[in-house]
């Protein structure tokens, strides 16, 4: 009996600690719905070709500088998921997307779910783009650095989630950017591409933009319109003098002084007739 009372006061603790214990709450970060409410504004992009799709790794560079290229468009979000992404697919791949580098996992892995349950929702998420006619690009989740507390627990099921999504992009003809050879060779990120262990430096986009420039250059950047060239100043031809009905004044003259006779001599004889 008393071996059973105490097996019910463990019970009861734990049931406890479990109702007062902060839940892990899987509800979208502080700024999420805004970016998103911001995508969704933006609208049809006709100038657009290239969607890059991911989560916080993804929104830190500003893609277009990045590449050297005006049609990427970038729908990266802090913090999303697998979850979140399946929501914004529709208003995200609209315009002239041809083709989408997508990323995600890792805050899913953060929220405990399992490999295969992500897997299942990123592979939705890649039919979607393909039902649209958008070529997708599968980028294998980043391992975490050791500046992460939580890098060697994390990484097992980064490791797991990248096989899977590697064997179904071969088995469906699919393009898989392993990023892990160059910003993480000794399976974690090193620590002069991160400064946190999770997001990357200038150096770590430096790396991936190299990675991804071959599969950039797939597709060919459109010439930019020529700017335009400031106008010659006109020549504005001299102004004629205006025409008016007043005949000009005569030129002024001296009037002539009348002739005055030179005065006669007294002395001269006039000869008689």
């Amino acid at each position: 009996m008393r071996f059973l009372l105490i097996i019910f006061m463990l019970a009861s603790s734990m049931i406890v600690q479990a109702a007062t214990a902060p839940k892990r709450e899987f509800t979208k970060p502080t700024g999420y719905e805004r970016t998103a409410e911001m995508y969704k504004m933006y609208g049809i992009n006709e100038f657009g070709r290239i969607l890059m799709l991911g989560d916080s790794i993804t929104h830190g560079a500003y893609w277009n500088e990045l590449m050297k290229r005006s049609d990427i468009i970038n729908r990266g979000i802090p913090g999303d998921t697998t979850f979140w992404m399946q929501e914004r697919l529709e208003y995200t791949t609209t315009g002239r997307i041809e083709k989408a580098f997508v990323l995600v996992g890792i805050n899913d892995i953060s929220k405990y779910q399992l490999p295969a349950s992500i897997f299942s929702r990123y592979t939705k998420i890649i039919d979607y783009l393909t039902a649209q006619g958008i070529k997708p690009h599968i980028q294998s989740v980043i391992y975490l650095g050791k500046l992460n507390p939580k890098y060697d627990v994390y990484n097992v099921r980064i490791k797991e989630l990248n096989a899977m999504l590697k064997d179904y992009a071969d088995k469906n003809g699919i393009a898989f950017i392993d990023l892990n050879p160059t910003l993480a060779p000794d399976g974690f990120l090193k620590d002069e591409y991160t400064y946190d262990g999770t997001h990357l430096t200038a150096l770590g986009y430096t790396l991936w933009r190299d990675i991804l420039n071959p599969y950039m250059a797939e597709t060919p950047a459109e010439p930019q319109p020529a700017e335009p060239q400031p106008a010659e100043p006109e020549t504005i031809p001299a102004a004629a003098p205006a025409a008016t009905d007043t005949a000009p004044a005569p030129a002024e003259t001296t009037p002539a002084l009348p002739t005055v006779p030179a005065p006669v001599p007294e002395n001269i004889t006039v000869p008689s007739e």
